[in-house]
């Protein structure tokens, strides 16, 4: 069963298209070691310096039924129109308008197993859009729960693909 794991995740990363998006997923893996995901304490901010204004971390509440946005970085701030820190996914339209991102994130959190989604990234403050690359990498004090996701994105056009 071990080797599927290993099979599963060295096919994955095969299909990240993105520089930023490998090394995360590289960093991801060195962190997990021989479990099944790495902890937060595992995840040193330092040690992602240039990858910061494009990831989020997230707490997955009571197994998954809400999540709550516990970091997120400066891009992604600015292409939202605004700070979520704090806040729960379920105060916003946009995850009740596309419940299917919500649902990914639930996957994630279920399966403890990374996911590269696009999406559509709204900018409330002025009303435009912007197609994503979204990774999302699972986090869990156990093997059998994960209590926080690690989120990278990867804007694909809009202002915020030049930065």
């Amino acid at each position: 069963m071990e080797r599927d794991v290993e099979t599963r995740l060295a096919e994955f990363r095969q299909r990240l298209g993105a520089k930023d998006q490998r090394t995360l997923l590289d960093y991801w893996l060195a962190k997990r070691g021989r479990r099944r995901m790495p902890s937060r304490a595992d995840v040193d901010p330092a040690e992602l310096v240039a990858l910061l204004p494009n990831l989020m971390l997230v707490d997955v509440v009571d197994d998954g039924a809400r999540f709550r946005f516990r970091l997120v970085g400066t891009r992604v701030a600015r292409a939202s129109g605004e700070d979520r820190t704090g806040r729960f996914f379920d105060e916003f339209a946009f995850f009740r308008a596309y419940p299917n991102v919500t649902d990914q994130y639930r996957q994630v959190a279920a399966e403890a197993e990374p996911l590269l989604a696009t999406e559509i990234f709204f900018n409330r403050e002025h009303g435009t859009a912007y197609d994503v690359e979204r990774l999302l990498l699972p986090l869990g004090q156990s093997d059998d729960k994960t209590d926080m996701l690690l989120a990278h994105f990867r804007f694909m056009r809009g202002p915020f693909s030049r930065e």
